[in-house]
Protein backbone atom coordinates (compact mmCIF):
# COMPACT_ATOMS: atom_id res chain seq x y z
CA UNK A 1 0.00 0.00 0.00
CA UNK A 2 2.96 2.29 0.81
CA UNK A 3 4.32 1.86 -2.41
CA UNK A 4 1.34 2.64 -4.34
CA UNK A 5 0.77 5.86 -2.63
CA UNK A 6 4.46 6.62 -3.16
CA UNK A 7 3.78 6.23 -7.10
CA UNK A 8 -0.06 8.13 -6.61
CA UNK A 9 2.27 11.13 -4.85
CA UNK A 10 4.62 11.11 -7.74
CA UNK A 11 2.36 10.99 -10.53
CA UNK A 12 -0.82 13.34 -9.99
CA UNK A 13 -3.46 11.29 -12.97
CA UNK A 14 -1.91 8.09 -11.46
CA UNK A 15 -5.33 6.72 -10.23
CA UNK A 16 -7.13 8.34 -13.16
CA UNK A 17 -5.23 6.78 -15.39
CA UNK A 18 -5.83 3.44 -13.59
CA UNK A 19 -9.00 3.83 -13.80
CA UNK A 20 -9.28 4.90 -17.94
CA UNK A 21 -6.95 1.98 -18.51
CA UNK A 22 -10.39 -0.41 -17.37
CA UNK A 23 -12.15 -1.90 -20.00
CA UNK A 24 -15.29 -1.25 -18.20
CA UNK A 25 -17.09 1.46 -17.55
CA UNK A 26 -16.44 3.58 -13.74
CA UNK A 27 -19.24 6.38 -13.10
CA UNK A 28 -18.31 8.28 -9.59
CA UNK A 29 -21.02 10.11 -7.62
CA UNK A 30 -21.44 11.74 -4.83
CA UNK A 31 -24.08 10.45 -1.64
CA UNK A 32 -27.00 12.32 -3.39
CA UNK A 33 -26.13 11.00 -7.40
CA UNK A 34 -24.06 14.00 -8.30
CA UNK A 35 -21.79 12.88 -10.69
CA UNK A 36 -17.54 13.42 -9.99
CA UNK A 37 -15.70 11.85 -12.13
CA UNK A 38 -16.25 9.54 -15.20
CA UNK A 39 -13.40 7.28 -17.06
CA UNK A 40 -13.32 7.47 -20.92
CA UNK A 41 -15.71 3.95 -21.30
CA UNK A 42 -18.42 5.70 -19.21
CA UNK A 43 -17.94 8.60 -22.50
CA UNK A 44 -18.59 5.98 -24.61
CA UNK A 45 -21.15 4.26 -22.95
CA UNK A 46 -23.61 6.88 -22.54
CA UNK A 47 -22.10 9.02 -25.92
CA UNK A 48 -21.83 11.98 -24.05
CA UNK A 49 -18.64 13.71 -23.55
CA UNK A 50 -17.08 14.00 -19.40
CA UNK A 51 -17.62 17.90 -19.33
CA UNK A 52 -21.32 17.47 -19.90
CA UNK A 53 -21.67 14.43 -17.41
CA UNK A 54 -19.80 15.72 -14.58
CA UNK A 55 -21.60 18.37 -12.32
CA UNK A 56 -25.13 16.72 -13.05
CA UNK A 57 -27.45 14.52 -10.79
CA UNK A 58 -27.74 10.46 -12.43
CA UNK A 59 -32.06 10.85 -11.83
CA UNK A 60 -31.81 13.94 -14.57
CA UNK A 61 -30.12 11.60 -16.55
CA UNK A 62 -31.95 8.92 -16.31
CA UNK A 63 -35.04 10.86 -17.18
CA UNK A 64 -33.26 11.94 -20.59
CA UNK A 65 -32.52 8.76 -21.12
CA UNK A 66 -29.24 8.57 -21.32
CA UNK A 67 -29.04 5.49 -18.98
CA UNK A 68 -32.04 3.77 -17.71
CA UNK A 69 -32.31 2.48 -14.68
CA UNK A 70 -29.65 4.85 -12.64
CA UNK A 71 -27.76 1.88 -10.85
CA UNK A 72 -26.38 4.90 -8.60
CA UNK A 73 -29.84 6.18 -7.63
CA UNK A 74 -31.16 2.17 -6.70
CA UNK A 75 -27.75 1.80 -5.02
CA UNK A 76 -28.56 5.04 -3.07
CA UNK A 77 -32.49 4.07 -2.28
CA UNK A 78 -31.59 1.07 -0.91
CA UNK A 79 -28.20 2.01 0.97
CA UNK A 80 -26.78 -1.12 -0.03
CA UNK A 81 -25.17 -2.24 -3.13
CA UNK A 82 -27.64 -3.30 -6.27
CA UNK A 83 -26.77 -4.93 -9.15
CA UNK A 84 -29.15 -4.79 -12.30
CA UNK A 85 -29.28 -4.62 -15.83
CA UNK A 86 -28.57 -1.40 -17.24
CA UNK A 87 -29.80 -0.11 -20.80
CA UNK A 88 -28.06 3.01 -22.45
CA UNK A 89 -29.57 5.15 -25.94
CA UNK A 90 -28.64 3.00 -28.47
CA UNK A 91 -29.68 -0.30 -27.15
CA UNK A 92 -26.69 -1.94 -25.58
CA UNK A 93 -27.13 -3.38 -22.23
CA UNK A 94 -25.01 -3.43 -19.82
CA UNK A 95 -24.76 -5.40 -16.15
CA UNK A 96 -24.36 -2.40 -13.36
CA UNK A 97 -23.11 -2.52 -9.84
CA UNK A 98 -23.89 0.30 -7.66
CA UNK A 99 -21.05 0.24 -4.39
CA UNK A 100 -21.62 2.60 -1.73
CA UNK A 101 -18.36 3.92 -0.15
CA UNK A 102 -18.79 4.67 3.67
CA UNK A 103 -16.65 6.56 6.25
CA UNK A 104 -15.58 5.29 9.77
CA UNK A 105 -18.99 6.11 10.50
CA UNK A 106 -20.64 3.81 7.77
CA UNK A 107 -22.00 7.08 6.27
CA UNK A 108 -22.31 6.89 2.76
CA UNK A 109 -19.00 9.27 1.19
CA UNK A 110 -19.73 8.54 -2.44
CA UNK A 111 -21.52 5.66 -4.91
CA UNK A 112 -19.37 3.93 -7.73
CA UNK A 113 -20.79 2.58 -10.49
CA UNK A 114 -18.91 -0.62 -12.31
CA UNK A 115 -21.19 -1.40 -15.78
CA UNK A 116 -19.83 -4.34 -18.57
CA UNK A 117 -20.87 -4.40 -21.62
CA UNK A 118 -23.38 -7.57 -22.27
CA UNK A 119 -25.31 -6.72 -24.98
CA UNK A 120 -23.35 -9.51 -26.96
CA UNK A 121 -23.45 -11.79 -24.82
CA UNK A 122 -27.07 -11.30 -24.65
CA UNK A 123 -27.39 -11.69 -28.43
CA UNK A 124 -25.04 -15.08 -28.20
CA UNK A 125 -27.75 -16.27 -25.54
CA UNK A 126 -30.63 -15.47 -27.61
CA UNK A 127 -29.34 -17.07 -30.88
CA UNK A 128 -28.43 -19.95 -28.41
CA UNK A 129 -31.67 -20.34 -27.65
CA UNK A 130 -33.27 -20.23 -30.60
CA UNK A 131 -30.77 -22.78 -31.96
CA UNK A 132 -31.34 -25.29 -29.18
CA UNK A 133 -35.28 -24.82 -29.11
CA UNK A 134 -34.57 -25.78 -33.26
CA UNK A 135 -32.19 -28.25 -32.82
CA UNK A 136 -34.89 -29.69 -29.93
CA UNK A 137 -36.98 -29.61 -32.87
CA UNK A 138 -35.30 -31.20 -35.60
CA UNK A 139 -34.16 -34.32 -32.78
CA UNK A 140 -37.87 -34.67 -32.12
CA UNK A 141 -38.62 -34.82 -36.26
CA UNK A 142 -35.83 -37.53 -36.14
CA UNK A 143 -36.47 -39.55 -33.16
CA UNK A 144 -39.95 -39.88 -35.04
CA UNK A 145 -38.53 -41.20 -37.82
CA UNK A 146 -36.39 -43.93 -35.69
CA UNK A 147 -39.02 -45.23 -33.47
CA UNK A 148 -39.69 -48.41 -34.51
CA UNK A 149 -43.05 -49.77 -36.02
CA UNK A 150 -43.23 -52.36 -33.32
CA UNK A 151 -43.40 -51.11 -29.21
CA UNK A 152 -42.52 -52.95 -26.80
CA UNK A 153 -45.50 -53.85 -25.25
CA UNK A 154 -47.93 -54.29 -28.34
CA UNK A 155 -47.03 -54.94 -32.00
CA UNK A 156 -48.77 -51.56 -32.88
CA UNK A 157 -48.23 -48.65 -36.00
CA UNK A 158 -48.66 -45.15 -34.88
CA UNK A 159 -49.30 -44.05 -38.21
CA UNK A 160 -53.13 -46.90 -37.97
CA UNK A 161 -53.46 -45.99 -34.25
CA UNK A 162 -53.49 -42.51 -34.09
CA UNK A 163 -55.51 -40.25 -36.05
CA UNK A 164 -52.97 -37.00 -37.15
CA UNK A 165 -54.32 -34.66 -34.70
CA UNK A 166 -53.57 -36.78 -31.97
CA UNK A 167 -49.98 -37.39 -33.67
CA UNK A 168 -49.85 -33.41 -33.60
CA UNK A 169 -50.88 -33.56 -29.84
CA UNK A 170 -48.45 -36.31 -28.78
CA UNK A 171 -45.83 -34.20 -30.52
CA UNK A 172 -46.56 -31.07 -28.47
CA UNK A 173 -47.07 -33.01 -25.05
CA UNK A 174 -43.89 -34.51 -25.75
CA UNK A 175 -41.77 -31.05 -25.75
CA UNK A 176 -42.81 -29.73 -22.20
CA UNK A 177 -42.70 -31.64 -19.16
CA UNK A 178 -45.51 -31.67 -17.49
CA UNK A 179 -47.90 -34.78 -16.13
CA UNK A 180 -50.67 -35.89 -18.84
CA UNK A 181 -53.58 -37.84 -19.18
CA UNK A 182 -54.93 -40.22 -21.79
CA UNK A 183 -57.98 -41.32 -21.57
CA UNK A 184 -59.93 -43.88 -23.86
CA UNK A 185 -61.14 -47.38 -23.90
CA UNK A 186 -59.39 -50.44 -22.94
CA UNK A 187 -57.87 -52.03 -25.94
CA UNK A 188 -57.49 -48.17 -27.79
CA UNK A 189 -53.77 -47.61 -27.58
CA UNK A 190 -52.84 -45.81 -24.61
CA UNK A 191 -49.96 -47.86 -23.18
CA UNK A 192 -48.73 -47.20 -26.95
CA UNK A 193 -49.21 -43.60 -26.89
CA UNK A 194 -47.65 -42.76 -23.53
CA UNK A 195 -44.45 -44.50 -25.10
CA UNK A 196 -44.63 -42.53 -27.87
CA UNK A 197 -44.42 -39.35 -26.06
CA UNK A 198 -41.80 -40.99 -24.07
CA UNK A 199 -39.96 -41.84 -27.15
CA UNK A 200 -40.23 -38.27 -28.31
CA UNK A 201 -39.61 -36.16 -25.83
CA UNK A 202 -35.64 -34.98 -24.57
CA UNK A 203 -36.35 -37.95 -21.34
CA UNK A 204 -36.33 -41.02 -24.11
CA UNK A 205 -32.61 -41.66 -23.50
CA UNK A 206 -33.64 -42.57 -19.93
CA UNK A 207 -36.09 -45.35 -18.30
CA UNK A 208 -39.72 -45.87 -19.63
CA UNK A 209 -41.10 -47.50 -17.02
CA UNK A 210 -44.60 -48.77 -16.05
CA UNK A 211 -47.43 -50.32 -14.05
CA UNK A 212 -50.92 -51.28 -14.15
CA UNK A 213 -52.62 -50.04 -10.86
CA UNK A 214 -55.50 -52.64 -11.30
CA UNK A 215 -53.06 -55.38 -10.94
CA UNK A 216 -51.87 -55.99 -7.64
CA UNK A 217 -53.43 -55.10 -4.21
CA UNK A 218 -52.76 -51.66 -2.51
CA UNK A 219 -50.13 -52.86 -0.01
CA UNK A 220 -47.88 -54.40 -3.07
CA UNK A 221 -48.71 -51.70 -5.19
CA UNK A 222 -47.55 -49.01 -2.78
CA UNK A 223 -44.20 -51.04 -2.39
CA UNK A 224 -44.02 -51.13 -6.26
CA UNK A 225 -44.25 -47.35 -6.33
CA UNK A 226 -42.59 -46.01 -4.01
CA UNK A 227 -40.02 -48.53 -2.66
CA UNK A 228 -39.34 -49.96 0.93
CA UNK A 229 -36.23 -49.31 3.96
CA UNK A 230 -35.32 -52.21 5.29
CA UNK A 231 -37.67 -53.64 7.87
CA UNK A 232 -40.17 -51.61 6.42
CA UNK A 233 -42.71 -54.90 7.04
CA UNK A 234 -42.79 -58.34 7.59
CA UNK A 235 -41.35 -60.54 5.10
CA UNK A 236 -39.62 -57.75 3.16
CA UNK A 237 -36.03 -58.03 1.84
CA UNK A 238 -33.89 -57.25 4.39
CA UNK A 239 -32.20 -55.21 2.29
CA UNK A 240 -35.14 -53.16 1.51
CA UNK A 241 -36.19 -52.75 -2.10
CA UNK A 242 -36.14 -49.42 -5.02
CA UNK A 243 -39.52 -48.55 -6.26
CA UNK A 244 -40.54 -47.84 -9.66
CA UNK A 245 -40.63 -44.13 -9.61
CA UNK A 246 -36.51 -44.75 -8.36
CA UNK A 247 -36.32 -47.24 -11.15
CA UNK A 248 -37.40 -43.93 -13.88
CA UNK A 249 -35.01 -41.48 -12.61
CA UNK A 250 -34.84 -39.14 -15.44
CA UNK A 251 -37.41 -40.66 -17.33
CA UNK A 252 -40.96 -41.56 -17.15
CA UNK A 253 -43.10 -43.59 -15.53
CA UNK A 254 -46.54 -44.44 -17.14
CA UNK A 255 -49.13 -45.21 -14.29
CA UNK A 256 -51.90 -47.11 -16.17
CA UNK A 257 -55.33 -47.72 -14.98
CA UNK A 258 -54.87 -44.94 -12.53
CA UNK A 259 -58.77 -44.59 -11.72
CA UNK A 260 -57.95 -47.82 -9.50
CA UNK A 261 -55.08 -46.39 -7.36
CA UNK A 262 -56.57 -46.37 -3.58
CA UNK A 263 -56.97 -43.37 -1.78
CA UNK A 264 -54.28 -43.76 0.38
CA UNK A 265 -51.64 -43.41 -3.08
CA UNK A 266 -53.92 -40.93 -4.30
CA UNK A 267 -52.66 -38.81 -1.86
CA UNK A 268 -48.97 -40.07 -2.04
CA UNK A 269 -49.30 -39.23 -5.53
CA UNK A 270 -49.88 -36.28 -5.44
CA UNK A 271 -47.58 -35.32 -3.13
CA UNK A 272 -45.06 -36.97 -5.47
CA UNK A 273 -46.58 -34.59 -7.95
CA UNK A 274 -46.24 -31.46 -6.28
CA UNK A 275 -42.99 -31.63 -4.82
CA UNK A 276 -40.66 -33.90 -6.81
CA UNK A 277 -40.24 -36.32 -3.45
CA UNK A 278 -41.37 -39.52 -1.93
CA UNK A 279 -41.29 -41.21 1.45
CA UNK A 280 -40.87 -44.97 0.83
CA UNK A 281 -42.18 -48.06 2.99
CA UNK A 282 -40.29 -47.63 6.20
CA UNK A 283 -38.57 -44.64 5.73
CA UNK A 284 -38.05 -41.25 7.45
CA UNK A 285 -36.49 -39.04 4.64
CA UNK A 286 -38.21 -37.94 1.46
CA UNK A 287 -36.42 -38.73 -1.41
CA UNK A 288 -36.41 -36.19 -4.63
CA UNK A 289 -36.86 -37.83 -7.53
CA UNK A 290 -36.74 -36.70 -11.35
CA UNK A 291 -39.91 -38.29 -13.11
CA UNK A 292 -42.22 -37.75 -15.62
CA UNK A 293 -45.57 -39.24 -14.67
CA UNK A 294 -48.23 -40.30 -17.91
CA UNK A 295 -51.91 -41.43 -16.38
CA UNK A 296 -54.17 -43.27 -18.30
CA UNK A 297 -57.45 -44.59 -17.27
CA UNK A 298 -61.04 -46.19 -19.39
CA UNK A 299 -63.21 -44.65 -16.57
CA UNK A 300 -64.50 -40.92 -16.28
CA UNK A 301 -62.07 -39.70 -13.65
CA UNK A 302 -64.60 -35.88 -13.42
CA UNK A 303 -67.24 -38.07 -12.80
CA UNK A 304 -65.23 -40.20 -9.83
CA UNK A 305 -64.06 -37.15 -8.47
CA UNK A 306 -67.33 -35.14 -8.18
CA UNK A 307 -68.76 -39.10 -6.68
CA UNK A 308 -65.63 -38.09 -4.24
CA UNK A 309 -64.26 -41.91 -5.73
CA UNK A 310 -61.09 -39.97 -6.97
CA UNK A 311 -59.39 -37.06 -5.04
CA UNK A 312 -60.34 -34.24 -7.45
CA UNK A 313 -57.24 -32.00 -6.86
CA UNK A 314 -55.47 -35.33 -7.99
CA UNK A 315 -57.65 -35.09 -11.18
CA UNK A 316 -57.08 -31.93 -11.61
CA UNK A 317 -53.35 -32.57 -11.58
CA UNK A 318 -53.57 -35.19 -13.74
CA UNK A 319 -55.34 -33.18 -16.17
CA UNK A 320 -53.00 -30.42 -17.06
CA UNK A 321 -52.70 -32.28 -20.49
CA UNK A 322 -55.02 -34.78 -21.90
CA UNK A 323 -55.44 -37.13 -24.75
CA UNK A 324 -58.69 -39.05 -25.66
CA UNK A 325 -58.33 -42.04 -28.10
CA UNK A 326 -61.14 -43.16 -29.89
CA UNK A 327 -62.90 -46.30 -29.64
CA UNK A 328 -62.31 -48.52 -32.88
CA UNK A 329 -65.82 -48.29 -33.87
CA UNK A 330 -65.82 -44.85 -34.33
CA UNK A 331 -62.62 -45.32 -36.64
CA UNK A 332 -63.67 -47.77 -39.27
CA UNK A 333 -61.40 -46.39 -41.91
CA UNK A 334 -58.55 -47.77 -40.61
CA UNK A 335 -59.85 -51.10 -39.41
CA UNK A 336 -58.85 -52.46 -43.09
CA UNK A 337 -55.55 -51.53 -42.84
CA UNK A 338 -54.67 -52.70 -39.14
CA UNK A 339 -56.09 -56.04 -40.02
CA UNK A 340 -53.89 -56.34 -42.94
CA UNK A 341 -50.88 -55.19 -41.15
CA UNK A 342 -51.31 -57.34 -38.61
CA UNK A 343 -51.71 -60.39 -40.56
CA UNK A 344 -48.56 -59.30 -42.63
CA UNK A 345 -47.20 -59.04 -38.80
CA UNK A 346 -47.82 -62.73 -37.66
CA UNK A 347 -46.88 -64.10 -40.77
CA UNK A 348 -43.76 -62.86 -40.74
CA UNK A 349 -43.91 -64.37 -36.64
CA UNK A 350 -44.79 -67.52 -37.50
CA UNK A 351 -43.25 -67.75 -40.61
CA UNK A 352 -46.41 -68.46 -42.54
CA UNK A 353 -48.40 -67.22 -45.35
CA UNK A 354 -51.74 -66.93 -44.56
CA UNK A 355 -54.41 -64.88 -46.70
CA UNK A 356 -57.78 -63.33 -46.09
CA UNK A 357 -61.06 -63.59 -48.04
CA UNK A 358 -62.31 -59.66 -48.77
CA UNK A 359 -65.48 -60.68 -46.85
CA UNK A 360 -63.77 -61.32 -43.76
CA UNK A 361 -63.19 -57.60 -43.74
CA UNK A 362 -66.80 -56.72 -45.01
CA UNK A 363 -67.79 -58.53 -41.33
CA UNK A 364 -64.77 -56.89 -39.34
CA UNK A 365 -66.34 -53.04 -41.13
CA UNK A 366 -69.61 -54.60 -38.98
CA UNK A 367 -68.82 -55.71 -35.96
CA UNK A 368 -68.88 -52.95 -33.14
CA UNK A 369 -65.13 -54.02 -31.43
CA UNK A 370 -65.74 -53.31 -27.89
CA UNK A 371 -61.93 -54.53 -27.18
CA UNK A 372 -60.66 -52.07 -29.71
CA UNK A 373 -57.41 -52.51 -31.60
CA UNK A 374 -56.21 -54.78 -29.02
CA UNK A 375 -59.35 -57.18 -29.50
CA UNK A 376 -58.78 -57.22 -33.66
CA UNK A 377 -54.75 -57.79 -33.20
CA UNK A 378 -55.53 -60.82 -30.58
CA UNK A 379 -58.13 -62.18 -33.23
CA UNK A 380 -55.56 -61.90 -36.03
CA UNK A 381 -52.48 -63.93 -34.62
CA UNK A 382 -55.24 -66.54 -33.40
CA UNK A 383 -56.36 -66.54 -37.31
CA UNK A 384 -52.85 -66.71 -38.64
CA UNK A 385 -52.32 -69.80 -36.09
CA UNK A 386 -55.40 -72.13 -36.57
CA UNK A 387 -56.50 -71.29 -40.21
CA UNK A 388 -55.53 -72.86 -43.41
CA UNK A 389 -54.35 -70.86 -46.22
CA UNK A 390 -57.31 -68.86 -46.20
CA UNK A 391 -58.79 -66.71 -43.79
CA UNK A 392 -62.71 -67.43 -44.53
CA UNK A 393 -66.01 -66.27 -42.50
CA UNK A 394 -66.20 -69.88 -41.33
CA UNK A 395 -63.20 -68.90 -39.37
CA UNK A 396 -64.53 -66.28 -37.88
CA UNK A 397 -66.14 -65.89 -33.67
CA UNK A 398 -69.27 -66.90 -33.18
CA UNK A 399 -70.39 -63.37 -32.18
CA UNK A 400 -69.09 -62.32 -35.83
CA UNK A 401 -71.27 -64.47 -37.66
CA UNK A 402 -74.15 -63.20 -35.30
CA UNK A 403 -72.98 -59.85 -36.07
CA UNK A 404 -73.80 -59.82 -39.31
CA UNK A 405 -77.02 -61.38 -39.57
CA UNK A 406 -78.14 -58.53 -37.26
CA UNK A 407 -80.29 -55.40 -39.20
CA UNK A 408 -78.18 -52.95 -40.20
CA UNK A 409 -80.08 -50.49 -38.02
CA UNK A 410 -79.63 -52.91 -34.72
CA UNK A 411 -75.71 -52.74 -35.77
CA UNK A 412 -75.78 -49.23 -35.51
CA UNK A 413 -77.54 -48.96 -32.50
CA UNK A 414 -74.95 -51.47 -30.80
CA UNK A 415 -72.08 -49.04 -31.94
CA UNK A 416 -73.99 -45.70 -30.87
CA UNK A 417 -74.02 -44.10 -27.33
CA UNK A 418 -76.79 -41.60 -27.94
CA UNK A 419 -79.58 -41.44 -30.21
CA UNK A 420 -78.31 -38.38 -32.55
CA UNK A 421 -75.42 -40.88 -32.87
CA UNK A 422 -77.21 -43.96 -34.10
CA UNK A 423 -79.26 -41.69 -36.74
CA UNK A 424 -76.14 -40.60 -38.16
CA UNK A 425 -75.06 -43.68 -38.18
CA UNK A 426 -77.70 -45.07 -40.00
CA UNK A 427 -77.98 -42.45 -42.11
CA UNK A 428 -74.51 -42.44 -43.14
CA UNK A 429 -74.58 -46.17 -43.88
CA UNK A 430 -77.49 -45.47 -46.10
CA UNK A 431 -75.24 -42.86 -48.01
CA UNK A 432 -72.22 -45.46 -48.78
CA UNK A 433 -74.58 -47.82 -50.17
CA UNK A 434 -76.12 -45.70 -52.50
CA UNK A 435 -72.96 -44.12 -53.55
CA UNK A 436 -71.17 -47.84 -53.95
CA UNK A 437 -74.23 -49.08 -55.86
CA UNK A 438 -74.43 -45.91 -58.56
CA UNK A 439 -72.37 -44.38 -60.87
CA UNK A 440 -72.62 -40.71 -59.90
CA UNK A 441 -73.79 -38.84 -56.85
CA UNK A 442 -77.03 -37.01 -58.89
CA UNK A 443 -77.92 -40.99 -58.85
CA UNK A 444 -77.31 -41.59 -55.58
CA UNK A 445 -79.35 -38.53 -54.19
CA UNK A 446 -82.27 -39.65 -56.42
CA UNK A 447 -82.14 -43.14 -55.08
CA UNK A 448 -82.00 -41.99 -51.33
CA UNK A 449 -84.96 -39.33 -52.35
CA UNK A 450 -83.08 -36.01 -51.66
CA UNK A 451 -81.24 -33.39 -53.61
CA UNK A 452 -77.46 -33.14 -54.63
CA UNK A 453 -76.64 -30.57 -52.91
CA UNK A 454 -77.74 -32.11 -49.62
CA UNK A 455 -76.18 -35.46 -50.27
CA UNK A 456 -73.03 -33.24 -50.79
CA UNK A 457 -73.95 -31.70 -47.78
CA UNK A 458 -73.92 -35.08 -45.43
CA UNK A 459 -70.86 -36.06 -47.62
CA UNK A 460 -68.70 -33.20 -46.23
CA UNK A 461 -70.27 -33.82 -42.90
CA UNK A 462 -68.90 -37.24 -42.85
CA UNK A 463 -65.58 -37.00 -44.62
CA UNK A 464 -67.09 -39.52 -47.17
CA UNK A 465 -64.30 -39.43 -50.38
CA UNK A 466 -66.93 -39.72 -53.02
CA UNK A 467 -64.78 -40.69 -55.84
CA UNK A 468 -63.56 -44.03 -53.67
CA UNK A 469 -67.23 -45.01 -53.06
CA UNK A 470 -68.07 -44.63 -56.41
CA UNK A 471 -65.23 -46.77 -57.84
CA UNK A 472 -65.99 -49.66 -55.66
Amino acid sequence: MDQLMKLASQRSNFFTEILNSIDDAIYITDKNGVTLWVNHISEIMTQVPREKLIGRNVRDLEREKVFSPSVTRLAAEANSNISTVQEVRDGRKYIATGHLVKDENGEVMAIVAHCRDITEAVKTSSRLRDTEELLEKYSQELRKLKIPIHTSNSVTKKELILHPSTEELIGKIANVDTTALITGETGTGKSATAERIHLLSNRHKAPFMQINCASMPEQLLESELFGYKKGAFTGANTAGKHGLIQAAEGGTLFLDEIGELPPHLQAKLLHFLQTKTYLPIGGREYIKANVRIIAATNRDLEKMSEEGAFRSDLYYRLHILSINLPPLRKRKEVINDLASYFLETYNQNYRVNKRMNPSVLDIFQSYHWPGNIRELENLMERLVILCDTTIDEKDLPQKMMENKLLPDYMKAAEQSDSMPELLESIERSMILDALRKEKSTRKAADKLGVTQSLLMRRVKKYGIDVHEESAI
